[in-house]
């Protein structure tokens, strides 16, 4: 690499440090044996638009993100560990940005200041507008799917 190339590049990068504390949105699972986060999935809030419904968070699902993982492990002949639970049994939560510029983090009741404190250093939250809301969706064992019979939307492997 040319001198010249060098300097582009390290300029290029130098750009990013105004960007590496920028809120995120995304989705997360709280590992309550190692007390902290895994399968955080994020983007800076700033690159995506608001929905129809007026938020910002990711697209990934927290069980079609599980599922991958699941997969990922068998594809290569290993256990698929705690990927063989089903994803509502851990844990999760996930963060959106409402229009007013307020980060939620939506979880259910097992969350507790701690766990808060982790996700906002994580999601880069400590600066911005922050509130969590419980609902039973997030709750261990509980999810959508059912709720809003998206089973008849979303094929079953015996289906595929």
């Amino acid at each position: 690499m040319s001198a010249q190339e060098r300097r582009s590049v390290m300029q290029a990068m130098t750009g990013n440090f105004a960007h590496q504390d920028e809120p995120k949105v995304g989705i997360f699972w709280y590992n309550q044996d190692d007390d902290e986060l895994f399968g955080v999935s994020k983007i800076e809030a700033s690159e995506i638009q608001f929905n129809q419904n007026g938020l910002k968070t990711i697209k990934t699902l927290h069980k079609a993100w599980w599922q991958k993982q699941k997969n990922k492990a068998l594809s290569k002949g290993k256990a698929p560990g705690i990927f063989q639970k089903d994803y509502t049994h851990i844990p999760r939560g996930r963060i959106f940005q409402k229009e007013d510029g307020v980060f939620q983090l939506m979880c259910g009741s097992w969350i507790n200041e701690k766990i808060i404190a982790l996700v906002k250093e994580e999601f880069d939250l400590q600066n911005a507008p922050f509130e969590v809301n419980v609902d039973e969706h997030w709750e261990i064992g509980h999810g959508w799917s059912e709720e809003y019979e998206l089973s008849i939307l979303i094929p079953s492997p015996a289906q595929t």
